[in-house]
């Protein structure tokens, strides 16, 4: 004669329950790292994007754009007095998307020597050089062969800057990310890739 089960009892519902609760929690914060590095790097590739797109801007125009206003990614004029701080991504002139991957509209800062056609086309000397540091305070660039024209940087998952990323100097952060310290992403454009790629396009040095 066959048994048939009357099912399982409110203890055995509640254990197995249990056992469910643990296995989720358990799997919880691995799913959130890895959604979370996964952001990172799909906004470091928007960032890289945007790069390339100052790049071919600076190609046609000889000269970067300024900062926009707002959020509307429209460069102000070089004449404008807050062109050389820091601003909205000019997405609009450059034909890039304007968010990284929360959301967050892309900052852009450039140095006010190359943002005139009469000044990009050479290095000239600066004393207002944008160096970018790690949280132990370790050099990522110098005067001598990565001086900085321009900087694009994402104010990560909380959606603020860091506080080394929001005085208004030109001393910006750049670490990876560290959780509750650290989450802004940033990248820069040297002088070196500038000039290479104006060498490249024939834009360098001018024709006499």
């Amino acid at each position: 004669m066959i048994k048939i089960s009357p099912g399982f009892s409110l203890i055995e519902m509640a254990v197995v329950l249990l056992i469910i609760g643990l296995l989720m929690g358990g799997l919880l914060p691995p799913l959130s790292a890895s959604l979370t590095y996964q952001k990172i790097k799909l906004t470091q590739q928007r960032l890289e994007e945007i790069k390339e797109a100052l790049l071919g801007f600076a190609i046609i125009h000889e000269r970067l754009p300024c900062p926009a206003s707002d959020r509307n990614g429209i460069a102000l004029d070089m004449s404008e007095t807050d062109c050389n701080k820091e601003g909205y991504l000019p997405w609009a002139d450059l034909g890039v998307g304007r968010y990284d991957a929360w959301g967050n509209p892309f900052r852009y800062r450039v140095e006010d020597e190359y943002i005139t056609t009469t000044t990009i086309v050479v290095p000239i000397p600066s004393s207002g050089l944008m160096v970018k540091k790690n949280l132990q305070d370790n050099d990522l660039t110098n005067k001598s062969d990565s001086r900085v024209v321009a900087i694009i940087f994402s104010y990560g998952q909380n959606g603020q800057p860091e506080d080394d990323n929001q005085n208004g100097n030109k001393l910006y952060i750049q670490d990876g990310y560290i959780e509750n310290q650290f989450d802004d992403v940033l990248t820069w454009l040297s002088i070196n890739t500038l000039m290479n790629r104006l060498v490249i396009a024939g834009k360098w040095p001018l024709n006499p």
